[in-house]
């Protein structure tokens, strides 16, 4: 174990966190607190110390990066979670643990989504993008929670019960930054995820039921269409649910038809806030050239970029 000089946020002891490269987690040696799940181990062994060769000391051994949890079955350590839901390490004086990396794995997802009571239907669809991600990437240096969350992020989106990276971050309690750079990273490699065709069919969905419940004309539905496909095809707004971009794209597209029968709080209603519309409004701004259909593009400076 490599030690950590910190103190616990648990129990307040100083200096006791240790780096326990065989689990890859982070736990205070005072009250076995878990800090940090899933650290994932980037460096070389060139140094065999153990006896599991004989005591060879040679440097000839030299392999990857170690995964989370992969290793020898010495010293293995229990994890069992406290009254206050927190992960801590119980000791169990060594011996063999009998599952399996991705065994452990998938009780971690489930204890993660899990606690949140994630649609089982969407915690099985983040096991299977995790099984997709191992075996076309390596997780060297990935924070597993941050991992989680992208992938969480990914299969609610295929289930049609997609969920911001804001909305997840504050849910799971983790820096929105973090599951960003984790689904950069898995992105790639992930498929039977919603194609961007998919993805338009559902915002066209989503904004002809709209206009249909508030009998709105053809005019305004097909203009709010055509904007919320030039958003997603962008990948400007990537990450903003499909609440989001229908709601921004209904409210771009009734500045630019100056509609009267329907206004902010209308679109709002129960599917975004007010707030999370005018931020996203905010970030747009700078590419109305990009998403505004051509015969709407003298409308710009009058309709939208002025009050």
């Amino acid at each position: 174990m490599e030690k950590k000089d910190d103190f616990c946020i648990n129990c307040k002891a100083i200096n006791s966190y240790v780096i326990d490269m065989h689990n890859g987690e982070l736990v205070c040696t005072n009250c076995g607190f878990v800090a940090e799940e899933s650290i994932i181990d980037d460096t070389y062994e060139k140094r065999n110390f153990g006896s599991d060769n004989g005591g060879n000391r040679s440097e000839s051994r030299i392999g990857g990066p170690m995964k989370a949890g992969e290793g020898n079955n010495l010293g293995s350590n229990l994890i069992k979670i406290n009254k206050d839901g927190n992960a801590i390490r119980a000791k169990s004086g060594g011996g063999s643990y009998n599952q399996s990396p991705t065994e452990r794995n998938y009780e971690e997802i489930n204890r993660i989504l899990g606690n949140k009571d994630v649609a089982k239907s969407v915690i099985e669809g983040t096991k299977e993008i995790y099984n997709q991600v191992i075996k076309e990437l390596k997780m060297k240096g990935r924070n597993f929670k941050a991992m989680v969350c992208a992938m969480y992020f990914i299969a609610s989106k295929k289930l049609n019960m997609s969920k911001s990276f804001k909305d997840i971050a504050l849910m799971f309690n983790i820096p929105e930054a973090k599951i960003k750079k984790a689904y950069n990273h898995i992105k790639k490699v992930v498929v039977n995820v919603l194609t961007v065709e998919q993805q338009n069919e559902t915002l066209k969905n989503y904004i002809r039921n709209f206009c249909d419940e508030n009998k709105e004309n053809p005019e305004y539905k097909n203009l709010a269409q055509k904007i919320a496909k030039n958003i997603n095809e962008s990948s400007i707004l990537e990450g903003k649910n499909t609440n989001t971009i229908t709601g921004l794209s209904l409210y771009i597209a009734m500045k630019l038809e100056k509609t009267n029968s329907i206004n902010k709080t209308k679109i709002c209603e129960g599917r975004v806030s007010e707030s999370t519309l005018n931020k996203a409004y905010e970030e747009i701004k700078n590419y109305f050239d990009t998403i505004i259909p051509e015969d709407y593009k003298d409308k710009i400076q009058k309709c939208l970029l002025t009050d």
